[in-house]
């Protein structure tokens, strides 16, 4: 099995278990800054610190894990006065883990640190109590947590040069090709631990090494997300994420369905209409072999949003169902087919358009559809995404949906 992996571990970041011995680890990159200062890691070791001091019988090695460009790669000593400095800090922020380290002995103090909220005043009143103790006694060893075996920090690599050795890990430990690794295997590993790190169970979050390559190997489809938007290659990964689509996209005759979380989409109401307007024009104008109506489904909390839309859609031209009878949306009046004049070229209907609700999302599961398209942040757990083709499309604005989709040719 070799050594098991978790994210979002007992302080922060990863947790590397093997046996009854676990390597705390966090990462603290601060590749803007050249040389470092003590006061870039006090949060970091005040939180290993308090878990040392309610741990102090499990096999635990602390390692702080930090980059500054122009210090030495390597380990560096943190020193007993380094420790006793951070102790002595008065940032509000800091006040439970110093509490912890150091309980006061006052008992109006002991009451202000159990409230769950503090006013200005109140905290006020525990620094300024910190700030004049004396004699308090400190709950761990100093000497103690400072031995090797105890607590490392390490001056890293750069996060460029990570970056490539992780790449290389990935092409070592599997048969992945490095133009597969580029453009699929890296971004989507990147996706998968980001998804893991917001697991609320523990066990949930844990990675092993073979069954995470064995895992990435079962994905085809590159991952456009906002984690992956951070990476250098971002547009290579969206000219790859195009290139799988196309395959589906040239079909005639499937039946799409849009999902939009207006709110994490850049410009949404300015572009949205010129968005389905490019789609129908490409994809939907074939009066015989465009036969399945599209679905445009939005999220949103705007009462008049939708309206809106669709006052601008009829003033392009543009047709559609909403499934609305006077107040009230009908499933079977959404989902019933166009009448269509094939001589005349003419259909009573582009498209349908819908607010994404509780009835909206049980018509679009009562007709399934070939592709489905999320786009944007929210999962939509209403939606059943069973035996339908899902595309999972982050994206920050609809330029990059239309890039996509084959819309448009560039990104500009």
């Amino acid at each position: 099995m070799g050594s098991e992996i978790t994210v979002e571990g007992i302080i922060e970041d990863i947790d590397v278990v093997s046996g009854d011995f676990t390597k705390a680890i966090q990462c603290k990159y601060h590749e803007t800054k050249e040389k470092y200062k003590l006061s870039d890691i006090v949060k970091p070791i005040l939180q290993m610190l308090v878990h040392y001091c309610k741990n102090k019988d499990k096999n635990i090695q602390y390692i702080l894990y930090a980059h500054f460009s122009k210090e030495t790669e390597g380990e560096k000593l943190l020193s007993k006065d380094d420790i006793e400095v951070i102790l002595k800090t008065t940032n509000k922020s800091y006040l439970n883990y110093i509490s912890t380290l150091k309980p006061p002995k006052d008992t109006q103090i002991k009451e202000l640190l159990r409230k769950h909220k503090k006013s200005t005043e109140e905290i006020e009143k525990i620094v300024k109590y910190y700030k004049n103790a004396i004699g308090l006694e400190l709950q761990i060893d100093i000497d103690e947590f400072l031995t090797p075996e105890r607590f490392k920090f390490i001056i890293g690599k750069s996060f460029d040069t990570l970056i490539k050795d992780t790449k290389q890990l990935l092409k070592d430990q599997s048969d992945f090709t490095e133009v597969d690794i580029e453009e699929l295997f890296y971004p989507n590993a990147i996706q998968k631990i980001a998804n893991k790190s917001i697991l609320h169970n523990s066990d949930d979050r844990k990675i092993n090494s073979a069954n995470f390559i064995a895992e990435l190997k079962k994905n085809k489809k590159t991952a456009i997300t906002r984690w992956t938007k951070e990476l250098l290659t971002y547009e290579t990964l969206l000219k790859k994420r195009r290139s799988q689509l196309k395959s589906n996209l040239q079909s005639n005759h499937r039946l799409r369905y849009f999902i939009f979380d207006e709110y994490s989409i850049e410009g949404f109401e300015d572009e949205i209409v010129q968005f389905i307007s490019d789609y129908i024009s490409k994809y939907h104008y074939k009066i015989k072999l465009h036969s399945k109506t599209p679905i445009f489904c939005i999220k949103t909390d705007s009462t008049n949003l939708i309206s809106e839309i669709e006052s601008r859609l009829y003033q392009k031209g543009l047709s559609f169902q909403n499934g609305i009878k006077g107040n009230n949306f009908y499933q079977v009046e959404f989902l019933k087919e166009p009448k269509k004049i094939i001589s005349e070229n003419w259909r009573e209907f582009q498209l349908r358009i819908c607010k994404y609700d509780d009835n909206t999302a049980k018509a679009l599961n009562s007709k399934k559809s070939d592709d489905f398209f999320i786009i944007g942040k929210d999962n939509f757990d209403l939606i059943d995404k069973q035996d339908i083709n899902i595309e999972f499309l982050e994206i920050s604005n609809l330029k990059e949906l239309k890039y996509l989709l084959i819309l448009t040719e560039d990104l500009k």
